[in-house]
């Protein structure tokens, strides 16, 4: 699957565009999910021609979920001779029961950190996340519904929680159409960069996630996403 998006954000409408994919690792039994943005024309001038990437890989577990092998971030900005790549990853060892966290700068570690493993829960990351949900692995997502997905950050398990809103609460949003479903997660603010913003996916009724908001991202505020091909 591959998924291409029209993204405003400030006063900017249509000059950034981002992209998700879903697609087969290259280690048999593996997948890759890849969800980028990047913006354009004048937009690209004010940021420094900014680009955010997130990559996950993911395998299937024993009972069927996607379970995260590999998580990446990549804040991107400039070109040529000022490109700069700030980067973090997470890799997540079953086998001994921890998280290998380290930190990048134009490709160079300068950080590794590890953090033990909740055996039991093991976590998962945004991209492993979006697709579960999407599988229906955590439940049903019926108005009403709320999940609460182990996931990690440096300070050891957190969780991801997504509520799926009743069309009482949907209408306050008016950027989104009052059918399909509307669902609001919250997620650790340094994934995205925001400061403790939520993000709203819209899903159509052919379970594609169709248009986003994620809230006050630093320096671009409400960015949003709508879905054209």
């Amino acid at each position: 699957e591959h998924l291409r998006y029209r993204v405003s954000f400030l006063w900017f409408n249509n000059l950034a565009e981002a992209s998700i994919s879903f697609s087969r690792g290259k280690k048999p039994g593996t997948y890759e999910a890849v969800l980028e943005a990047r913006t354009l024309g004048m937009a690209a001038w004010l940021t420094r021609d900014r680009t955010q990437r997130y990559v996950s890989l993911m395998t299937v577990g024993s009972d069927g979920h996607l379970r995260s092998l590999v998580h990446e971030s990549h804040l991107i900005k400039g070109k040529g001779k000022d490109r700069q790549d700030r980067s973090s990853r997470y890799v997540f060892d079953y086998e001994h029961h921890r998280v290998v966290y380290r930190k990048a700068r134009d490709g160079h570690f300068y950080v590794t950190e590890t953090y033990p493993m909740d055996g039991e829960h093991p976590p998962n990351d945004i991209l492993t996340t979006f697709y579960n949900f999407r599988a229906g692995f955590f439940g049903a997502p019926t108005p009403g519904a709320h999940f609460a997905v182990p996931a990690f950050n440096r300070k050891g398990t957190t969780y991801i929680t997504i509520d799926v809103l009743s069309s009482a609460r949907a209408g306050k949003l008016k950027f989104f159409p009052s059918d399909g479903l509307l669902c609001k997660v919250k997620i650790d603010k340094d994934v995205f960069g925001t400061g403790d913003g939520a993000v709203y996916a819209w899903i159509d009724s052919l379970g594609r996630p169709a248009r986003g908001i994620v809230e006050n991202v630093v320096g671009m505020g409400d960015v949003r996403g709508i879905l054209i091909q």
